[in-house]
């Protein structure tokens, strides 16, 4: 499958390929509007085009919900692009079990840009991505080849996955940036 073909197939409404359910709120609707606008008009795409380059980026642009899936999905932003983490990983990170980790994940409401793509099994086989229903697999595999990731057969080496303490480093220093905006955010809500 070509890029382009890839971005027809997911690009068809004014949200793009970054949210695949609906709306609810959970991002700038003018962002996604722009940024699916753009990749429509590009034909030789690759992914590092059009994520959010900076994890601290997206959680001061999207409105990251409290709990569990607010936190699945700061973990997921502590996976850099080029490498991906394990649903194993993610619940050792976050005292959850595997199976809960893998829940949240399909509730991701942003795709791509909080990139539950980077989420594998431990053995390296690629695992489910509940994003959209027709091939999802096949996307998911598509988007990690490019980001840089070898997928061979549905599998990927285990040169790719990310070292447990570097998610850690990774995700706290995300954790605690996303608590700053929330703690500024309560702040000058109480003081009107």
């Amino acid at each position: 499958m070509k890029n382009a073909d890839l971005l027809w197939r997911l690009g068809k409404s004014d949200l793009g390929l970054l949210v695949h359910r609906d709306f609810r709120g959970l991002v700038d609707k003018t962002i996604i509007v722009r940024i699916s606008s753009i990749l429509r008009k590009l034909n030789n795409v690759n992914i590092t085009d059009y994520v959010e380059p900076d994890s601290l980026s997206v959680v001061r642009m999207a409105k990251i919900p409290n709990g569990n899936l607010g936190l699945v999905m700061l973990a997921m932003l502590a996976i850099p692009r080029g490498f991906v983490a394990s649903y194993s990983d993610l619940a050792e990170l976050l005292n959850m079990t595997p199976r809960l980790i893998g829940l949240f994940a399909s509730r991701n409401p942003m795709p791509v840009l909080i990139p539950c793509h980077r989420v594998v099994n431990r053995d390296g086989t690629i695992g489910g991505y509940s994003a959209w229903h027709n091939d999802g697999r096949g996307i998911k595999a598509l988007l990690l080849s490019m980001e840089n990731v070898n997928v061979n057969g549905m599998k990927i080496s285990k040169d790719h996955f990310i070292d447990a303490s570097e998610l850690k480093d990774n995700f706290y220093r995300i954790y605690n940036y996303y608590h700053s905006i929330i703690s500024k955010y309560d702040s000058s809500e109480q003081s009107e």
